[in-house]
């Protein structure tokens, strides 16, 4: 063997290792990117979840109840979390606008929604409050900034 089979050799087996990792970092990346995606969804899932229990549990506790509830994470500038009551086909959705991503979960509403709401969590407001009310004979579910 001579110096330079030595030295071709040494260089191939080099590259393929530089090859190798630049594959595993490029999957490290990758997965970090998809892990994060997967827990804002998950966040904002439990958080519409909890959205429309309570709303179940300020129509059913009635006139004057109200619940405080707030952002299930930190929201940075730019980004936003909104919640709508929609009375057309009773549902309730949270829009989240996260890392310049958009992001929408939809829940049945367990209880009648009769008016259409909506409010929106940014950085500088971070809670709402869901506030029942009766008027002739109804109880309306609204979404409010205070009690």
């Amino acid at each position: 063997m001579r110096k330079g089979q030595i030295s071709l050799d040494f260089l191939f087996a080099v590259t393929l290792v530089m090859i190798t990792m630049l594959n595993v970092v490029y999957i490290a990346t990758s997965e970090k990117g998809n892990a994060e995606t997967f827990d804002v969804t998950a966040r904002l899932k439990v958080f519409s979840v909890d959205i429309r229990d309570t709303v179940a549990k300020v129509y059913a506790s009635g006139n004057g109840f109200s619940v405080r509830k707030t952002s299930p994470f930190p929201l940075k500038s730019g980004e936003r979390i909104v919640v709508r009551l929609k009375a057309e086909d009773n549902t309730i959705t949270v829009i989240g606008v996260i890392g310049g991503k958009r992001y929408t979960v939809v829940q049945k509403s367990p209880v009648p929604i009769y008016q259409d709401d909506s409010i929106q969590l940014n950085p500088t407001r971070d809670e709402i409050w869901i506030v029942a009310r009766e008027e002739e004979g109804k109880t309306y579910v609204e979404l409010q900034t205070s009690p």
